[in-house]
Order: structure tokens, then sequence, then C-alpha cells
């Protein structure tokens, strides 16, 4: 995992994600909600701002979120409310995923949303100040590779990059007690939340889980093809037991490509998220 952003206030009328419900219907699209404030290093340049112009140019930012995953590349550009100004795009991401190859996927996206004053990305890995550490679903040649830098230079704007988990989290988060995310896709990913502040680098798919395998081995996609989707689901039912025993979570939320394929009943304190909480999140990072 991991940097640490914070969350934006949701927009009105949204239902709060504190709301939760037993019934395990597809995920409820939802606009981010406020959370304290983590501290995040700033992968580019802030441009002053004169008194008489910030309350204008505060209202107009706008933010292109980028959402990198196993499988797809997503982006959109949000304002500071997590209100969509672009059309939400998405491309396959290339295999392999190289980082060159990846960040020329990037620049196509953000070239087609237009106008856009700075940058969030959701990464899956462990990501420090902009720099990839590991990134064990997308290949040995992202380690300590400078993706924040890369960028600022390739998009001239300043960017900000958190483990995409973490960025799910902020999209969804109450702040309140300990909350817990499972993102489930290409491979497992984590993020827990104390009073919405971010605890770092927990990177619990790597964990062990089952018969001496770890989350990942036993949740991934590849481990859902494998063994299909009941034995899949009893997996994750176990895991959802366990980790309530550990971490004692007051909230649980499963979001990924994968959670639609999740068919038992979720606990009071568990429900599924919309996998766009990876973008709603990306607000959060620029919350100092």
């Amino acid at each position: 995992m991991k940097n640490d952003p914070a969350s934006e206030p949701a927009a009105g009328g949204m239902t709060s994600p504190g709301d939760f419900s037993s019934e395990q219907g597809d995920p409820v699209e939802q606009q981010p909600q406020g959370s304290q404030t983590p501290s995040t290093s700033d992968e580019g340049t802030t441009i002053p701002i004169h008194d008489n112009q910030a309350k204008t140019a505060k209202k107009s930012l706008r933010t292109l979120v980028i959402d990198v995953g196993g499988a797809g590349i997503k982006a959109e550009v949000l304002n500071e409310k997590g209100k969509s100004l672009t059309p939400r795009a998405r491309v396959s991401t290339p295999q392999p995923a190289t980082p060159a190859a990846v960040v020329a996927e990037i620049q196509t996206l953000a070239k087609k949303q237009g106008k856009f004053d700075r940058v969030s990305v959701g990464f899956p890995g462990v990501v420090k100040n902009g720099l990839v550490l590991t990134a064990p679903n997308l290949g040995e040649r992202w380690k300590n590779f400078n993706l924040g830098k890369i960028l600022r230079q390739k998009l001239r704007q300043p960017v900000r990059i958190s483990n995409d988990a973490d960025v799910q989290g902020f999209g969804v988060i109450t702040g309140r007690g300990v909350e817990m995310v499972i993102t489930l896709g290409t491979g497992v990913g984590s993020a827990l939340f104390v009073n919405g502040v971010l605890v770092p680098n927990l990177e619990l798919g790597h964990h062990p889980f089952l018969k001496g395998k770890t989350y990942e081995e036993k949740l991934s996609n590849a481990a859902l093809e494998k063994a299909g989707k009941k034995k899949w689901n009893k997996r994750l039912m176990k895991a959802v037991q366990q980790l309530q025993l550990i971490f004692n979570y007051d909230r649980l939320y499963l979001g990924g490509g994968n959670s639609k394929h999740v068919l038992f009943k979720l606990p009071p304190n568990a429900r599924k998220i919309s996998n766009e909480a990876g973008l709603w999140g990306g607000i959060a990072l620029w919350r100092d």
C-alpha cells in the first residue's frame, strides 16, 4: 500500500456510506464522504494563487482521477465535490503492463479528458511519495519506478498517487471507528482506516490465510476461475469472519470487479461498494 490521502464530503442527495443493509444486490454508486485528513506528499509544484483569486480558483479546480488496475485503467475529471465533469473512460491494461506501456495509456486517456488542474492516481501496489516499491500484479519492472515524477513530466500538472484500495476506501468511508476495505479483482487489495486516518502498508493480500496460502492466492481472479464461484464464495465467507476477529472492524467494504460474484449474505456491518469509488476517492488525495 501506500500513501496518505483523505476524504471529500459527499455531494448532496447521495446515500451515506454508513447506511448498511443486509440486502446484497449490485453495488450502489455513492459519492465520497468526509473524514479526517492525513498528510500526503505532493508529486508536483503548487501554483501560487493571489488572495483575491483564491475563492474563485478553489471552486474551479478540476481533478483528473486515474484508477490503474490489473485488467483496466479508468479515467475521469471531477470537481472538488466529486461530481463528474467528463464521461468516464476505460481502456484495457496493456499486456505486458510495463511502466512505459501503462504511462502511454494514461497519457492517451488524459488527452481525451480535456482540461484539468491536478492528477490523482490509484495504483495497485506499494507507493511512497510517488515511487512504486512493488506492484506484484503488474510485474517486476515497476520496482523503484518513480511514477509520480514521470506523470508530472508527461501531464504537466501536480500528481499525487496512492494504493488503489486506499483511494477506493477514501471514496466510501464514514470517518468513524475502524473501517476496512477489501478489493477483489486481479489480486486482493486492502485498506484500513481508524477514524478516517489511513493505516499505511497493510498489504493484507500477501498475508497467510488458508492452508499455507495467502488471501490473494485463494481469492484472486485466477483463484476464482480455478475454484469456481461456489468454492470461492466459501473461502471469502471464511475470510470475512476471520478479518472481523482480527481487526474488530466497525464496517467492512467489499469492492473491486469481482465483488459482483459475492453470493452469500454479508453480516450487517459489511456491504459491497461500487468499483467507481476508486475514482471518487481521488479527490481526497488533495485534502491537506
